[in-house]
């Protein structure tokens, strides 16, 4: 990875403005957001999406829509409530800060089955503050519902060690889940070794293809839900066109 200091985790005014870059460094957004409607995938036992209409034009000259949905639909952030309980942070006293900031995207395709590992991290700096997002080739069934089934490819607890150990502040990628089915029935250690570390952990992004090998600039903001212990969010990507300063090595 490049070492110009320009790549350093920064914050506050400093951080948005390499973010938007200026007129030598022009930025370019990336969605990183499922589509919403009534084709996206659910986890099993959690509730399915449907937006109907509260009121109608035709019936009162406006219209309001009723969304049902659980709040781990499509993309979206896990907070540490979500695996550890009352006293630990939610959607609401979780800094801001946590859901943004500088980060890289590594590509590591995954078939069903296989685990992101440590060999994964191979040849990557991760610097202090840094959000960390893996690319497996599983968002290819985002909006099937192929998306909750076979084994998707979670983060070996070892590897989620590794993150925490190197500084990361987020963690994710375009994964189911973090854990894999097998982990979650042994107790999602990847989602409870990151609830103690205080890292939000996001799942169900797409387009994360278009960022490999950039740094950029993640916002994925949760709504602000009294006791939530997760948030579908907009999730989308400041990213710097292609230069020196920028790509990683």
């Amino acid at each position: 990875m490049n070492s110009n200091p320009r790549s350093k985790e920064t914050s506050g005014a400093e951080g948005v403005a390499f973010a938007l870059g200026s007129l030598e460094n022009p930025y370019r957004v990336v969605d990183l957001t499922a589509l919403l409607n009534e084709r996206i995938s659910c986890y099993p036992t959690d509730p399915s999406f449907s937006k109907t209409w509260h009121t109608e034009i035709a019936e009162q000259g406006f219209c309001v829509s009723k969304l049902q949905m659980g709040a781990h639909t499509g993309t979206h952030v896990d907070l540490p409530l979500h695996f550890l309980g009352e006293g630990f942070a939610d959607t609401v006293t979780m800094p801001l800060q946590s859901f943004m900031g500088q980060a890289i995207a590594l590509e590591r395709l995954k078939e069903s089955g296989q685990d992101l590992t440590v060999p994964d991290l191979a040849g990557v700096s991760i610097q202090p503050g840094d959000i960390v997002l893996f690319r497996t080739g599983w968002d290819r069934r985002m909006g099937t519902p192929e998306f909750f089934q076979d084994e998707w490819p979670g983060i070996e607890p070892v590897l989620m060690e590794e993150l925490i150990a190197r500084g990361a502040k987020a963690v994710g990628g375009d994964l189911a889940s973090v854990d894999s089915p097998a982990a979650i029935a042994a107790g999602a250690p990847a989602h409870k070794l990151a609830a103690r570390a205080g890292l939000p952990i996001f799942e169900g992004l797409v387009n994360l293809d278009q960022l490999i090998s950039q740094r950029f600039y993640l916002i994925g903001l949760p709504l602000k839900i009294e006791g939530g212990e997760a948030s579908p969010i907009r999730a989308v990507a400041l990213a710097p066109n292609v230069n020196s300063s920028t790509t990683l090595s």
